[in-house]
């Protein structure tokens, strides 16, 4: 599905693209949006067109804050793994978003999975095989248990491997615009043909191609979300006890904390800031915890 200018475009269970406007009653449902990777009940009209008669429940939803105002924004629904895309270089790679995406994805107890792209300019300009080798910086994902793919769309290195990943799932990408998205799709996705932008010289940011999000068949089984570049992603409603599972590595120091509430912040016996003192956690990712931590318990 993909939604432009208020028209939804469905795909039926005939694979048949259907342009379909929505129901009036459904637009009055108290909080209800009818998003990309949405389950809907569609009906015929008497003058041949289509409209969005209900909403199905949703076993997963993508979701932030809106930015205008104080409201549920839905990424996109029903996906199963979330595929959070940073490049090497260019734009720098931004870890308050990655990790906010995977704490997003672990709060939905969504598989997450991290995307290095532009491997290409991490090395010289005639090296044939792509690095191995994890960036440092990038390490703690991998010690959190996250599987980490180094990609480039311009050379194709580690395509087929992210393609076992998307097959027979439904996946979002999503990540900062200008980290190379888009181009990846198109590699994975012969005949997509999404726009590709470029960095700005001057900022160093990437430039929004992709303006709304849209839900793709996957070649050899499954569906894949593309997503505008995202500059913030405050997270909708979380429970502030809940957010330390959503940060693998702190799961196990948590249960040894001195106290069964423990939040990691100031509370004596707290086994999580030993080990980011130990450097068993990494001290930014434990910041990144913090700073949702503040964010949860200001929004409640």
């Amino acid at each position: 599905m993909r939604i432009v200018a208020g028209t939804y475009h469905v795909e039926a269970e005939s694979e048949e693209v259907l342009e379909c406007s929505l129901r009036g009653r459904v637009k009055q449902k108290v909080g209800q949006q009818v998003s990309v990777g949405d389950l809907v009940q569609v009906e015929r009209l008497d003058d041949g067109g289509c409209r969005i008669a209900d909403l199905l429940p949703r076993h997963s939803a993508l979701s932030r804050h809106g930015v205008a105002r104080r409201r549920e924004q839905v990424i996109v629904a029903n996906v199963d793994q979330v595929v959070a895309v940073a490049a090497i270089a260019s734009p720098s790679p931004d870890f308050s978003m990655i990790d906010r995406l995977l704490a997003l994805a672990e709060l939905n107890e969504l598989d997450g999975l991290l995307v290095l792209n532009k491997a290409d300019l991490a090395v010289s300009a005639d090296t044939l095989d792509r690095p191995t080798d994890l960036p440092p910086e990038f390490e703690p994902y991998h010690g959190a248990g996250y599987d980490v793919l180094i990609t480039s769309a311009k050379r194709d290195w580690g395509l087929e491997e992210l393609r076992e990943r998307l097959t027979d799932r439904i996946t979002v990408f999503s990540g900062p615009s200008g980290v190379g998205k888009s181009s990846l799709l198109n590699s994975l996705m012969p005949g997509l043909d999404l726009r590709v932008g470029e960095v700005g010289r001057r900022k160093g940011r990437g430039r929004h191609t992709t303006v709304a999000a849209a839900l793709y068949p996957f070649r050899g089984g499954g569906y894949v979300a593309d997503t505008p570049g995202l500059q913030y992603l405050a997270l909708w409603e979380v429970d502030p006890r809940a957010l330390g599972h959503s940060f693998p590595e702190l799961r196990g120091p948590a249960d040894e904390c001195r106290f069964a509430d423990c939040v990691h912040r100031a509370e004596p016996g707290c086994a999580v800031r030993e080990a980011v003192d130990t450097g068993v956690i990494a001290p930014r990712r434990y910041e990144s915890y913090r700073d949702l931590l503040r964010e949860a318990e200001e929004g409640r």
